[in-house]
């Protein structure tokens, strides 16, 4: 059952803009040759059920341990350590991590540490570019981990990115949407390092922004678009795409745009002016995370993005000061957590502090 249950409700985690669904078809197969690797699976299976079912918690804790009596030997293997199960395993472990704790305010690493050895000691293994293989889905499942860590900690990345394809080149929608999450990941090393005030950059990273919305295939087009009945702006657009590569790119791409409205080094830091820009940016951000939440709400199938909604809601999300949108917010976050487990209820609770709704 647990099998079972992550190939059809867990995999999509991981096979978000995989076309090939490697953590749900080729990771499974191999898995079976492996236990750590398959220990990993039903423990992240189990911790998944726990958190949305009444299923015994302990059974997921019990697999963790099975996996890792054998994961943290194999660390320590110059052979092993280079071997595709390994890495799958800790990329899996680290989701069942994210799963039981709050992220904001924190530096959650757990088995990041491992990700990064592991990734550092096979990167000539990891380092072509030319499609998503097996190899290339599990670094990608790394590289994404991450970047929420460097999101949500407000940090620049630590995890060694690989020369990714960011081209604007004729290719498949799956590599479209790859190139988003490199996209993201370098904005996201923008705004959190060291030259996050050089305007030549900012604009060199909204440029490839617009760029990538501009030269992507009309695949990428929603199928159906609308805005919300009472024309007031704030209830949440329904957007459908075909497919998830169409969603997750669409996400990826809206939410460093998103970062990058926010941490223009251009916006006066004080004064009358200072205020009338942070309006505009305000009311900007607020339509992005409008247009995430919608295309959550809309493509419920492909639930990943749901995820990138609520991260934004995490970042910006003090930014909405009508009790009327706070709630449309929250009641996103709560069904995201109820129905997947994850995002933590926590981050939701310190937004809520931010709104003063707990103030007497």
């Amino acid at each position: 059952m647990l099998l079972q249950h992550y190939i059809e409700n867990v995999a999509l985690f991981f096979d978000m803009v995989d076309t090939r669904d490697h953590f749900g078809v080729h990771i499974v197969q191999m898995a079976k040759q492996n236990s750590t690797l398959m220990n990993a699976i039903l423990a992240l299976s189990a911790r998944q059920l726990s958190r949305t079912t009444d299923f015994d918690p302990y059974i997921a804790d019990a697999y963790y341990q099975r996996c890792f009596d054998t994961l943290i030997p194999a660390l320590n293997d110059n052979v092993t350590i280079k071997e595709e199960p390994l890495l799958a395993a800790t990329v899996i472990l680290r989701l069942l991590e994210e799963m039981n704790i709050s992220i904001i305010g924190s530096d959650p690493q757990g088995h990041l540490f491992g990700t990064q050895a592991i990734i550092r000691a096979a990167e000539q293994s990891y380092a072509a570019t030319s499609g998503p293989d097996r190899r290339q889905a599990i670094y990608w499942a790394a590289f994404r981990q991450e970047l929420w860590i460097s999101l949500m900690t407000q940090r620049a990345f630590k995890l060694h990115i690989f020369p990714a394809d960011r081209s604007l080149e004729p290719a498949n929608d799956s590599i479209w949407a790859t190139r988003t999450i490199a996209h993201l990941g370098d904005v996201s090393n923008f705004v959190f390092g060291e030259g996050r005030n050089s305007i030549a950059r900012y604009n060199q990273l909204m440029d490839e922004n617009r760029s990538w919305t501009q030269c992507r295939p009309d695949s990428f087009d929603p199928y159906y678009f609308r805005q919300d009945r009472d024309g007031s702006g704030r209830n949440f657009p329904d957007i459908r795409f075909h497919q998830k590569t169409h969603v997750m790119g669409t996400q990826y791409n809206l939410l460093a745009h998103m970062l990058l409205i926010v941490h223009d080094p251009t916006i006066p830091q004080l004064g009358p002016a200072h205020k009338a820009s942070r309006a505009v940016v305000d009311r900007t951000v607020q339509d992005n995370v409008r247009t995430l939440c919608g295309v959550a709400q809309s493509n419920s199938k492909w639930f990943p993005c749901k995820f990138v909604a609520c991260f934004a809601i995490a970042l910006v999300g003090d930014r909405f000061t009508l009790r009327e949108d706070q709630e449309q917010l929250r009641d996103l976050w709560y069904a995201c957590e109820r129905s997947h487990g994850f995002p933590p209820t926590a981050t939701i609770a310190q937004l809520e502090e931010s709104w003063g709704w707990h103030n007497s």
